[in-house]
């Protein structure tokens, strides 16, 4: 965690040097799940109600040793504060806007009443000055975060974003997982200029612009609770867990731990049915989270590096000819890029054999959305040819949002099942995130140019996520993948509905219509490109859900 200049750690400021800090203040509380996260203080002392203040101001981070950085921060620090609290809990959030711009909170992942998800179909923007309560109940047990749903590409590049951990009943937990040291992880990156500071979003010349937007924005420096290269302390034969949240703009995360096993006993919506082995690294998307078990092994004092990896996603290469034609190729370093450093583990001194994780074959039960006799809807993913002065539309159905009317949008009842086809019609993957709704992945079917299938990848293990790569398409244009999946539309047990007002063509909340809370599941939710350069960029439209 990055705090503002003046506040620092234990004395020390910038992110070399907040290593340091880090590595002291880690090794004498290894128990400590933050991982040098600031923590949301409760002021409310009732045990069922966790009440934060979180302000959203300017300030400045070295993010380069010795270089003030501007950034955004909520309560002065990067990433934003853990919040945390336990299923059944309300949470009362009391946001005061301080940037110089307009923005929300988008509580990605968390099933709750449509006008308190964030979004620009659900909440008017907050002003400059201006403050809003944030209140629901905490209904699962997981990993979610928190971030603007304006300008998102620029506030979160920006620093705007934090963990929210919604805490399992440890009865309900297998001992292995109870008794491993658990962290949470907030994996970023940011993109640096030359003067240390953030880059703006689309700079540069009209190739390099084209890039930025086909390729998504990744950043130079990588941060893990906002520090680079943190040091963490482990125990040789002792498990670990660790709950991980991918919050960077664009970057898929590859996170490597060499000569280890890793184990994944949950993701998006918590716990799976039954640990699934992933060998030495584990994947997640941008928003995605994961949840990874392993047992460290190594000799006392020695080190290990945790590594991030890439993965080709379909990155493209941009040539403008001299006749303003715009050629775009395939980066042939996609998928090849070097592996970058990530954090180091220090293995202590009290020393236990490595042995095998113990963990029991069932995790929990999920049921299976039936889909019997479910409405389908399809949705095509897809941009505009890019121009040479460096425009181009990212586009859903042919549409950016904003072209997007009432007309446009599907329909759903709370309490209704659907499938929905998503298809990738580019030659780039595009991490697909649904608000304010859970749903199960049924498969993936490739089909080249004329139709014809080449592969239908089966489901994976049962799953309750909010997020799924849509991966690009094999072969030229008119050749796609198409990701079905299963989405009920439930009514979240204990939210109250009410019915939705359109204005101008899109469902959106009057924050001084209702009570707080009161609009239920009945509302507009977005869906979109989680790149979040193709999100803003137009790759993003809502689904209208009445009671």
């Amino acid at each position: 965690m990055i705090e503002k200049v003046g506040k620092n750690i234990l004395g020390f400021t910038g992110v070399a040097l907040l290593s340091v800090a880090l590595t002291g203040c880690l090794h004498n509380d290894e128990s400590e799940e933050a991982f040098g996260l600031q923590v949301a203080e409760d002021i409310n002392p009732n045990p069922n109600i966790v009440e934060i203040n979180l302000e959203a101001r300017e300030d400045y981070v070295e993010m380069v040793p010795g270089v003030p950085t501007k950034v955004y921060t909520y309560n002065g620090s990067v990433p934003g504060p853990l919040i945390r609290g336990k299923v059944g809990d309300t949470l009362i959030v009391h946001f005061t806007n301080n940037l110089p711009e307009p923005t929300t909170i988008h509580w990605h992942g968390l099933r709750l009443p449509a006008d308190m998800d964030g979004s620009s179909v659900a909440q008017n923007p907050i002003q400059p000055g201006d403050s809003f309560t944030y209140k629901f109940e905490l209904t699962e047990a997981s990993l979610f975060w928190y971030h603007p749903h304006v300008r998102s590409n620029e506030q979160v590049e920006k620093g705007l974003a934090g963990a929210l951990l919604v805490k399992e009943k440890k009865r309900n937990l297998a001992k292995e997982i109870r008794k491993a040291k658990q962290k949470i992880l907030v994996l970023d990156d940011v993109l640096l200029d030359e003067d240390g500071q953030v880059e703006e979003a689309f700079t540069g010349t009209p190739e390099e612009v084209l890039l930025k937007k086909i390729n998504g924005r990744e950043g130079n420096t990588l941060l893990v609770n906002g520090s680079e290269m943190p040091t963490m302390y482990v125990k040789s034969g002792e498990p670990v867990r660790w709950r991980m949240v991918n919050i960077a703009n664009t970057r898929f995360m590859r996170v490597v731990v060499p000569g280890h096993k890793l184990t994944r006993i949950g993701g998006d919506g918590g716990l799976l049915e039954s640990p699934i082995e992933e060998g030495d690294d584990v994947f997640l998307i941008s928003g995605q989270r994961a949840d990874i078990m392993f047992v460290p092994k190594g000799e006392p004092g020695s080190e290990l590096i945790v590594y991030w990896r890439d993965t080709a996603r379909g990155r493209h290469s941009i040539d403008i000819m001299d006749n303003g034609m715009v050629m775009m190729g395939d980066d042939e370093m996609d998928g090849n890029y070097p592996d970058i450093p990530l954090m180091r583990l220090v293995f202590e001194k009290n020393y236990k054999p490595a042995r095998e994780l113990n963990l029991p074959e069932d995790l929990r039960t999920i049921e299976p959305i039936d889909i019997t006799g479910a409405t389908e809807t399809t949705l095509k993913f897809g941009h505009s040819m890019p121009m040479a002065d460096g425009t181009v539309k990212f586009l859903i159905n042919g549409k950016t949002f904003g072209e997007v009317t009432a007309a446009d949008a599907p329909d759903a009842q709370v309490g209704e099942t659907q499938v929905w086809n998503l298809v990738n019609m580019t030659g780039g993957d595009h991490p697909f995130h649904l608000h304010g709704f859970f749903f199960q992945v049924l498969e993936t079917v490739y089909k080249d140019e004329n139709g014809n299938v080449l592969e239908v990848v089966p489901a994976p293990p049962l799953e309750n996520v909010d997020m799924v790569n849509l991966p690009a398409r094999r072969g030229p244009k008119g050749a796609m993948s198409m990701t079905k999946i299963a989405v009920k539309f439930d009514p979240a047990e204990g939210l109250s509905g009410a019915d939705i007002e359109a204005h101008g063509g899109v469902a959106v909340i009057d924050n001084a219509d209702l009570e707080i809370g009161q609009r239920g599941r009945s509302g507009g939710w977005q869906f979109h490109c989680h790149i979040l350069e193709h999100a803003d960029g137009g790759m993003m439209s809502y689904v209208e859900v009445f009671q």
